[in-house]
């Protein structure tokens, strides 16, 4: 495969290239001119500079001679006006599958997120109806549904096939979102546990996911879709001490009673707080998804793609904590 992808210089996209090349397959990677690229390069991608908000002629020139399309850039959460969200998300995706449509790629594979089922309740997954109230500032989730909205329009009018995957919340080396505020919160004195601590979260190691979308682009056809996001089973506390042990600290534990912190992210969702690293996203969301189950059991790609994460939460999320606190090379200290 020759694989044209967007948002590879982010962290999906970059453990996606990885896994390509590592597979023998060609990447070239649409990049902006103020990327850092480094890493990309590295793996003997091919750069070629650009936007997704390029003309549709542009990004068909740029895409001319490769076999499939990876759509993966987007603004996660950046904050923004609607328009400007919208621009990237929802246009970026119409030109980028418009160009794939017009220079003939085989297939195209669109990264949308969990994030498009809302604030439901219970188990969701891809046969759920993406309708579901969205809170007024989530723009992200927005975009995300209106962007599989023209991707499927696409897919019909120009006969092109599509894949859609929606991966949970995503982690790994080159995390610029989650590890981060994951971070900081291990570097607290006392790290707070929500509620036991010992429920499953929506979370995915990114090269877990890259190797799923592989699957995706090796099967044939399109109009599918799925969910990523279970990969292994991870609970809150596992999360912590895992990450923790990676950047060589030793953590002591504070539970929380969830009923406070339910009802405290409510009040402060009302108010107007948004969550630390991303303020678009609902605190109160962030709260339902810390204290309840994993309700993205990701059966269809387990059962139909025969999906086997390779990679254990322990030794990602390890890998993860040496690389945020730029020690890749030093063992962790035992917990």
């Amino acid at each position: 495969m020759r694989v044209f992808l967007t948002g590879g210089t982010g962290l999906l996209g970059s453990h996606l290239a990885e896994h390509l090349v590592s597979r023998g397959h060609e990447v070239r990677a649409l990049v902006r001119p103020s990327s850092d690229s480094s890493f990309l390069a590295g793996l003997g991608s091919q750069l070629v500079e650009g936007d997704v908000t390029d003309p549709v002629e542009r990004l068909s020139d740029l895409m001319d001679g490769c076999t499939h399309l990876v759509h993966g850039a987007a603004l996660v959460y950046a904050g923004g006006a609607w328009e400007s969200v919208a621009a990237v998300n929802v246009g970026g995706t119409d030109r980028v599958l418009s160009a794939g449509a017009r220079c003939g790629v085989g297939k195209v594979v669109h990264i949308s997120s969990v994030a498009v089922y809302g604030d439901r309740e219970g188990a969701s997954d891809e046969t759920a109806p993406i309708t579901h109230a969205l809170p007024d500032g989530d723009y992200y989730a927005r975009s995300k549904r209106e962007a599989e909205v023209v991707a499927r329009r696409i897919e019909q009018e120009a006969g092109l096939p599509v894949s859609v995957v929606r991966p949970s919340a995503v982690y790994g080396e080159r995390d610029r979102l989650m590890t981060p505020v994951v971070a900081s919160i291990l570097r607290m004195p006392l790290v707070p546990l929500f509620g036991p601590g010992n429920n499953t979260l929506p979370v995915v190691y990114a090269g877990n996911v890259a190797v799923a979308i592989g699957r995706v682009l090796e099967s044939p056809g399109g109009g599918d879709t799925y969910d990523l996001g279970m990969d292994h089973p991870l609970t809150q506390r596992g999360l912590f001490e895992a990450q923790a042990r990676g950047m060589g600290l030793r953590r002591r534990f504070l539970r929380l009673p969830a009923g406070l912190v339910g009802s405290g992210a409510r009040v402060l969702s009302r108010l107007g707080v948004g969550t630390p690293g991303a303020q678009h996203l609902s605190l109160e969301r962030v709260a339902r998804l810390a204290l309840g189950e994993n309700p993205y059991v990701s059966r269809r790609a387990h059962d139909d793609l025969g999906w086997d994460p390779p990679h254990r939460h322990q030794d990602a999320l390890e890998r993860t904590g040496r690389w945020i606190s730029g020690r890749p090379d030093q063992h962790s200290e035992t917990m």
